[in-house]
């Protein structure tokens, strides 16, 4: 990668073309917000962009940052800098045009080439802290756990305490550990994190994932109520911790304490337009239907706000599209239901890129065993979900989020007198969870 036009440096050492001494100010803070979550990047960059309108960066940062939303809704906003940025490619260095082209893909479906885009910027400028971090959330959205964790390896011999964001850098390869099964880093390196910055709160959810993985539930508990302080107030991923917690709370049966924390922290007024915010409370409200809690009007609640996106969000995203099967299943909203479904069927034949194979590979059979769960055609989601369990990281969340699909076909198999099937899922997670009270609650059913 040549060097850069201009003498512009972040804080890190990374060459930036030509702009306005305040933008490079204003990138630092909306880098900080997009690694903290304290804070909303794009408005920063919003007004960074109205006093310095041929600001490249800001232009790839501002459609990038959005991307990181995975709805289509944003489509036109992300487009329309993508292309500022093209038509800003003359005063752009090569950093800057990779990060362009990287855009340009992700929105084109295309995850794979965009991240293998980063990996060449990261190359030549293993500093790159914007570029590792949407590199790393896009292999959390692609299920790649191996590069989840090794992206940040690759770069790591360059990071020091000495560079500016360090202590989040270190947050982002705990939680890579820990979806690589090796819990014993993840948990060194998320307290490393955050000792050195106790408000991180992607640390505090890599540590958090470790305590659910390894069934340290009271630890999981003791740990965000102790630190409620730094990750909780103001912060725009307070919602998925909070939903952690509440995971903690079903683990033990708790089921007043995980609806009160719906009710109050994750889905707070029954009312949002974020789409990882609806998928947290739809799966959270799935768990619990699975162990016959009566969740009220909750489920009308959030099929309604499914409803108000699916016409234009169906097909974007195969794991979001489950999570809103899920809630009309839930809802009883079986019509609405198999729409969605439709539409992930049309994706795995139409859709550009990765998001294709989501569809086809995981999200037409994942959302098919939620439909027949829904209606107690138990056998037809066993045949759906055994197939896609093993392969399910291919269309995106984390081991504890999938769980979810376990959690389904486990009592797939319990209503559906599959006892054997039942035996075996429950032997599985009673050796990955030893000290789990929802998998002793599984085994004593099936020795009545």
């Amino acid at each position: 990668m040549t060097q850069a036009k201009g003498s512009h440096y972040d804080a890190r050492g990374v060459p930036v073309s030509s702009c306005e001494p305040q933008s490079l100010d204003d990138y630092e803070t909306a880098l900080l917000q997009f690694h903290s979550y304290f804070g909303d990047p794009t408005e920063t960059l919003a007004a960074t962009l109205d006093a310095d309108p041929e600001f490249v960066l800001g232009h790839v940062f501002f459609a990038s940052a959005l991307m990181m939303m995975t709805e289509k809704q944003y489509l036109p906003v992300i487009r329309q800098h993508i292309e500022q940025a093209e038509a800003l490619a003359g005063k752009a260095n090569a950093r800057e045009r990779l990060l362009t082209l990287a855009a340009r893909q992700w929105m084109e479906g295309r995850w794979d080439q965009a991240s293998l885009t980063w990996d060449q910027v990261l190359v030549e400028q293993p500093l790159d802290a914007m570029a590792l971090q949407l590199g790393h959330l896009t292999d959390f959205y692609r299920g790649d756990c191996f590069n989840l964790r090794d992206r940040l390896c690759r770069v790591m011999t360059s990071w020091d305490k000495g560079v500016t964001g360090y202590s989040y850098i270190l947050g982002m390869q705990a939680f890579g550990f820990e979806e690589c099964n090796q819990y014993d880093k993840a948990e060194l390196v998320s307290r490393t994190a955050l000792d050195m910055e106790a408000r991180d709160p992607w640390a505090i959810h890599a540590l958090a994932h470790v305590f659910e993985m390894q069934g340290r539930f009271d630890e999981g508990k003791d740990m965000y109520h102790e630190r409620e302080d730094d990750w909780a107030p103001d912060n725009g991923f307070a919602f998925h911790n909070w939903w952690h917690l509440a995971l903690y709370h079903i683990e033990h049966e708790d089921f007043d304490g995980a609806l009160g924390l719906y009710d109050s922290r994750i889905l707070p007024g029954g009312d949002s337009d974020v789409s990882l915010q609806m998928v947290d409370a739809s799966a959270l409200l799935w768990r619990l239907y699975l162990l016959g809690v009566d969740v009220g009007s909750r489920w009308d609640q959030i099929a309604d706000l499914w409803a108000n996106r699916t016409s234009s969000e169906n097909g974007y995203y195969a794991f979001n599209d489950l999570h809103a099967v899920i809630a009309f299943v839930g809802a009883g909203r079986f019509e609405a239901a198999r729409d969605v479904l439709a539409a992930v069927e049309d994706a795995a034949a139409h859709n550009p890129g990765v998001t294709r194979m989501m569809a086809q590979d995981v999200g037409i059979a994942a959302c098919r065993a939620m439909i027949d769960f829904g209606q107690q055609r138990y056998r037809e989601a066993i045949d759906s979900l055994l197939p896609i369990r093993t392969i399910a990281h291919r269309f995106g969340g984390s081991h504890a989020q999938r769980d979810i699909l376990t959690q389904t076909l486990t009592e797939s198999a319990l209503r559906g007198g599959e006892l054997k099937l039942a035996n075996n899922l429950v032997s599985e997670r009673k050796l990955h969870k030893t000290f789990s009270p929802l998998c002793q609650r599984f085994a004593a059913r099936l020795s009545v």
